[in-house]
């Protein structure tokens, strides 16, 4: 059974997660930041659903020194509030955060995404590993050994030729592997969405924020975090050189050009 570690300091909160899922999972409370800071290493859980405000530490504060523990920085984090603007959204990602769920929440829908979320996390932990094993490292960006056109020709050729999403989705993928791009990004085409990760996953909040950011300007820059969005892609980079101006910039360049390609290639296909 899996464990779960519920963090939320109004004890009708807490009662209430009881209630409906100590049938399915093994659960346990805390009443506070600080309480899950100080527990977490004898409850091993499994996955923790976190209120985002708390008295004394609030959830992104909780969930930022999670983060910083190896024992503990694998554990995902699906942040529960009331609260659900973009802003909200872009902090629980920025501190590390897999989910966000606004209140009221369908219980039998949050029990499916724990179950989803902690199979998730497991897989993604190995193929960390499987990674640290490689000669691949995304931590940064290094400048490009070749010219752009060198990219743009070979890969907007491709694009012309692709003849479904799901293709155009893997070049689109082995070009930000190409750049050390440690990135996830969505198509949007009729009723149809796709979703892509350099990491082999997106997360729920990812996704959230590509559909949230798709009516913005064309670039939505949060530290070291880029959002570029077209009618019928978004992505997300997450390792942007935003001490470099010179490589930022020509990198967004290079970008644009690719996702004019992309976004043209799309609209070709749904027509």
């Amino acid at each position: 059974m899996y464990k779960i570690l519920s963090v939320d300091d109004e004890p009708i909160n807490q009662a209430i997660v009881e209630e409906l899922f100590s049938a399915k999972f093994d659960v346990a409370l805390a009443s506070s930041g600080e309480e899950c800071l100080q527990n977490i290493a004898s409850i091993k859980a499994d996955l923790i659903l976190l209120d985002v405000s708390m008295d004394g530490m609030d959830g992104y504060d909780t969930c930022r020194e999670l983060k910083k523990v190896e024992s503990t920085r694998h554990i995902p984090i699906i942040f529960v509030s009331a609260r659900g603007s973009l802003d909200d959204k872009i902090k629980a990602y920025e501190v590390g955060g897999y989910d966000y769920i606004t209140k009221p929440f369908n219980h039998s829908a949050l029990e499916s995404r724990i179950k989803q979320t902690i199979e998730a996390a497991k897989q993604a932990k190995t193929a960390e590993k499987q990674q640290n094993n490689s000669s691949y490292n995304s931590a940064t960006i290094s400048p490009p050994t070749f010219k752009e056109a060198e990219i743009i020709i070979p890969f907007l050729s491709a694009c012309s030729a692709s003849a479904s999403l799901s293709n155009l989705g893997a070049l689109l993928l082995n070009v930000c592997q190409e750049l050390d791009l440690d990135c996830s990004f969505q198509f949007r085409a009729l009723l149809k969405t796709c979703n892509f990760s350099t990491k082999n996953e997106i997360t729920p909040l990812e996704q959230s924020l590509l559909e949230q950011t798709k009516n913005r300007d064309r670039f939505f820059d949060f530290n070291s975090t880029t959002i570029m969005t077209y009618p019928h892609i978004s992505i997300l980079i997450k390792n942007m050189p935003v001490n470099d101006a010179s490589q930022y910039d020509g990198l967004k360049n290079l970008l644009g050009m690719l996702m004019e390609g992309v976004e043209s290639r799309i609209k070709s296909l749904i027509k």
